[in-house]
């Protein structure tokens, strides 16, 4: 490989990771927001005025909500930046 490529490869890299960061954060923090939807959506359908049951279908849903939204972040992160090329 020539200088010319390494130097083209490292100046790419660090904006690929930069891309794939933002698009993962981004797909991430939906499905979050999504899951907390969900859950204030129950609530409204079943509850209506219980704060009780408004802070634990929030925490349930939150956490769920956090672990899908990690996980589907780290997917899109991964494909997003793609392999290292040797």
């Amino acid at each position: 490989m020539s200088s010319a490529e390494t130097k083209t490869k490292t100046e790419t890299e660090p904006r690929r990771n930069l891309a794939a960061a933002i698009v993962g954060g981004v797909a991430g923090s939906l499905v979050f927001a999504l899951l907390l939807g969900l859950g204030f959506l129950l609530y409204q359908r079943l509850y209506g005025d219980s704060t009780l049951a408004l802070v634990i279908l929030l925490a349930v849903f939150g956490g769920l909500g956090a672990y899908a939204g990690w996980l589907l972040g780290v997917l899109v992160f991964s494909a997003v930046r793609g392999s290292v090329e040797t």
